[in-house]
């Protein structure tokens, strides 16, 4: 029989001795070490598996953001939401004409909601017909018209909900809309697919943001290292890493310093003009400072989708930040600038292999991993791929991804103290 280890915080206890059952309180932890809430107790409870002799450690601390309280809250705003869907006929606007806003609109339809108008401050936008719906001011007083307002606004639910506060008018976060009719199947996604209690308090606190329009619960649950933030996804020092949405190279500087400038290959795929110019400009520096060969990098000016072809940039005023592609028929007023190629990655890469995944492009997650299922089934390479630009990530990622490999365990963090910026992680290794 194994002995028990002394706890990972390395406590200064000694070692538990023969037939004494290890409890929380029995290790003090070295002045350095401390845990939030629990200064001098030890937050493990060191358990030894009597099957397979395996030793573990459980986290002890209770979630502050926990499956109750979030099945409260959704209890709590799912009358509001039925309410709206009974004035469906009736019309709704939606608050805000931008990519979330848009695709608002399509879902909404196919529930069966008459969407009249989008409400939007852009002036470039108002006055405007995005996809066969008027764009008006919140000044308007066509504001009245309909019943209810769905907000997709994600940083301004609150102050909309303000300045609306003495219309007739019943109001919503589309994101919140989203988990109240989606909760089973979201739930199901927290309960069966995620490894870690982290992970399970970090999905509860995303869905509490979405439900409130607040983003304390996304700052309480917020973690560093975007990309590289669990152990087996740094120092490996020998990745192909494949960085889709490289934007200036940013993820690419923060893989190489996180594995000490030593890798096999890194592909860079960046479609933005100016983003791709400063990306190539950092390799060069890069290779310079970390005495590496460039010809281990390989930067592609294309995005990547569900296949090869061609589509066209959405931004405003080709803004560093706010970029992305979109079919020509998704095109919104003012909106397409300019084209780009696109890859899939499978076609690309022609049965190369790939380690490591990276993805963040703009809501294009899901035909990414389409591009990429025979890399994906072939290497199982691990993946670490943004979920926060539509509602339906939270529930499509793991679920496409546990179809073609369900040796695959899911992880999730939050990475900024806004909403957004939360990664799935995706590992075919154990972490534990």
């Amino acid at each position: 029989r194994p002995s028990v280890p002394r706890c990972s915080l390395r406590c200064r206890a000694p070692p538990m001795g023969k037939g004494k059952q290890p409890q929380v309180g029995d290790h003090e932890i070295p002045q350095g070490k401390q845990e939030i809430q629990n200064r001098f107790v030890c937050r493990y409870q060191i358990s030894l598996d009597r099957t397979t002799g395996r030793i573990f450690e459980k986290d002890t601390i209770a979630m502050l953001y926990t499956k109750n309280k979030l099945d409260s809250l959704v209890k709590k705003m799912a009358p509001i939401a039925l309410k709206i869907e009974r004035q469906f006929s009736s019309g709704v606007a939606i608050y805000g004409a931008g990519f979330l806003g848009t695709w608002s609109h399509t879902y909404l339809k196919s529930v069966g909601a008459q969407v009249r108008h989008f409400i939007d401050r852009d002036e470039k936008k108002i006055g405007t017909v995005i996809q066969g719906i008027p764009v008006i001011s919140p000044e308007d007083p066509s504001v009245a018209s309909v019943p209810s307002i769905f907000i997709s606004a994600r940083h301004a639910v609150r102050s909309v909900q303000t300045a609306f506060s003495t219309m007739k008018l019943k109001m919503i976060s589309f994101d919140g809309y989203y988990v109240i009719r989606n909760y089973e199947k979201m739930a199901f996604i927290r309960d069966n697919y995620l490894h870690d209690n982290k992970s399970i308090e970090t999905y509860n606190a995303i869905l509490i943001a979405m439900l409130t329009g607040s983003v304390e619960s996304c700052r309480a649950v917020m973690v560093k290292d975007m990309y590289f933030a669990l152990p087996e996804f740094s120092g490996t020092f020998d990745e192909i890493f494949v960085d889709a949405g490289a934007f200036v190279g940013d993820s690419v500087e923060r893989f190489i310093w996180e594995n000490l400038g030593t890798f096999r290959h890194i592909y860079a795929f960046e479609p933005g003009r100016k983003q791709f110019s400063a990306l190539e400009r950092r390799i060069r520096r890069l290779s310079k400072e970390w005495a590496f060969d460039a010809d281990t990098v390989t930067m592609v000016r294309a995005g990547l989708g569900a296949e090869s072809g061609r589509m066209e940039f959405s931004f405003t005023e080709d803004s560093s930040l706010r970029h992305g592609l979109m079919a020509k028929d998704l095109k919104t007023a003012s909106e397409a600038i300019d084209d780009s190629e696109v890859h899939s990655l499978d076609s690309f890469l022609d049965g190369r292999p790939a380690t490591f995944l990276k993805a963040d492009i703009e809501g294009m997650e899901m035909d990414f991993l389409r591009g990429a299922q025979s890399t994906i089934c072939r290497y199982k390479p691990k993946m670490a791929i943004c979920v926060y630009h539509y509602p339906s990530d939270l529930i499509d990622v793991a679920e496409f991804i546990h179809g073609l490999v369900p040796e695959y365990t899911f992880y999730i963090r939050q990475h900024a103290p806004i909403f957004g910026d939360f990664v799935l992680y995706c590992s075919c290794d154990s972490l534990q």
